[in-house]
């Protein structure tokens, strides 16, 4: 008797322990939205949008404009799949009314549909006021890793929302691949997927507006890592993968680089993980022969007021700390000479990575080069003091930042007389300094 009840027993745990597994697996695979929307890059006839989710058969996008009252259904759609079903969705959008509010509607085969949150595109007007945020090194950790990287305070996500800008501009740094994460493409993406779905704040805020993202070592791989990584193609696909962004049409320009035009601005998002020579090769390439060419390129035909240079590591501030443009100096003094001997009037850098901001100012040939370095929005902040670059004497007095912080940039004024004022905020929404510079100011005499 006493033998029969005990297997009878241990029937009854088997039994129930198969149904917990059962029940486990049928909940994993059910069809769900993990993350999104995240709205991408926008223009006034565009647009693009991604999405998280699990699951197969009809999941879309759709875009009802709430102006005109019509819907618009994708002209294209790119993805890639992950581990478990889940997939990373990215639906381009065209033809669209500029200056018209679009609702976002989410259509998951066995989960339904439902309208999440919008945007609004341009004016076709080439001299609008606007604004943008910026900012670096999201740090963003769930469990036992939160002990020895204690980046969770994401708050400072709920203040950069409430600043209502047009857009937001990540400059790398946006995802800390760490420890296994970027051993192979299945950890790559579980960590991607992992910052969207268990972060609330993080999801909301990039619902909230367009964003525009470049990337560093630590979305790209390993610290300081460059072109020698193993994995770079690896990472290069899930970096594209999640974040829409406007990337060239011509497939042969490998690496992640881009140009985004917003009103009167452009933006060279430029990368500088994948063509980058091993470390502090003075001689050797940063950006590499074929992004340096594009970018000149750019530069010299575009017409926008202000030229906003896009790089993960600080290009103006000479002091040896941290991974720095001037670690290959022949490829940073050549893009500098060419800005100053071309006079590519408006022309500005906007910089992370360092885990504190700064706005610094040097004098190249008789133009006046702008660097504004913008970080670090939740990753551990750096002791200045302790490694020497409390004192910068290319920082203009005033705008150093200590602490987790975010920056924007407003562009306002009449045509011919455009200022673009630069801010930095703490991580509770309270300004901690302003600077303003008048388009005329980015030339030579």
């Amino acid at each position: 008797m006493n033998n029969f009840s005990a297997s009878a027993r241990l029937n009854f745990i088997f039994f129930f322990c198969f149904l917990f597994i059962s029940f486990s697996l049928q909940a994993q695979q059910k069809p769900k939205l993990l993350a999104g929307p995240v709205v991408g890059s926008v223009t006034p006839t565009s647009a693009k949008v991604w999405i998280g989710y699990r699951g197969t058969g009809k999941n879309t996008l759709i875009l009802m404009d709430t102006t005109a009252k019509k819907i618009f259904y994708p002209l294209a759609e790119s993805h890639i799949a992950g581990p478990k079903g889940q997939v990373a969705l990215t639906m381009q959008f065209e033809k669209l009314e500029p200056g018209h509010y679009y609702n976002i509607i989410i259509e998951i085969d066995g989960w339904g549909k439902e309208v999440r949150y919008g945007f609004k595109t341009p004016l076709t007007e080439e001299t609008q006021n606007f604004n943008f945020l910026l900012g670096s090194c999201l740090l963003l950790e769930t469990g036992l890793p939160r002990i020895f990287y204690p980046g969770f305070k994401a708050f400072i996500l709920n203040r950069m929302k409430d600043k209502n800008a047009d857009f937001m501009l990540w400059m790398g740094d946006n995802v800390y691949l760490l420890w296994k994460d970027h051993k192979n493409y299945n950890n790559m993406f579980k960590r991607n997927m992992k910052m969207r779905s268990r972060f609330k704040k993080l999801n909301r805020f990039l619902a909230n507006q367009p964003n525009v993202a470049g990337w560093d070592d630590h979305d790209f791989g390993p610290n300081n890592a460059g072109s020698d990584w193993h994995l770079k193609d690896t990472s290069l696909k899930i970096f594209k993968g999640f974040w829409p962004n406007t990337y060239p049409e011509n497939q042969a320009l490998y690496g992640n680089y881009f140009k985004y035009s917003y009103y009167d601005a452009d933006f060279f998002v430029t990368d500088n993980r994948y063509f980058k020579a091993p470390h502090a090769d003075t001689a050797g390439s940063f950006l590499g022969e074929t992004q340096i060419l594009w970018l000149k390129q750019q530069l010299q035909t575009s017409q926008a007021t202000f030229k906003f240079i896009v790089i993960g590591s600080q290009v103006i501030s000479e002091k040896r700390f941290g991974e720095k443009y001037i670690d290959y100096d022949r490829e940073r003094r050549d893009l500098l000479d060419f800005i100053a001997d071309n006079n590519i009037k408006g022309t500005m850098f906007l910089t992370g990575d360092m885990h504190f901001s700064e706005l610094c100012k040097k004098d190249w040939n008789g133009y006046p080069m702008y660097d504004y370095t913008c970080s670090s929005l939740t990753s551990v902040p750096l002791p200045v003091r302790l490694v020497g670059l409390n004192k910068n004497p290319l920082r203009i007095p005033g705008t150093k930042k200590l602490g987790h912080n975010f920056g924007r940039i407003s562009i306002s004024g009449e045509a011919g007389n455009r200022i673009c004022t630069l801010e930095n905020f703490k991580r509770n929404g309270k300004r901690k300094w302003v600077y303003s510079i008048n388009q005329n100011e980015l030339s030579k005499p």
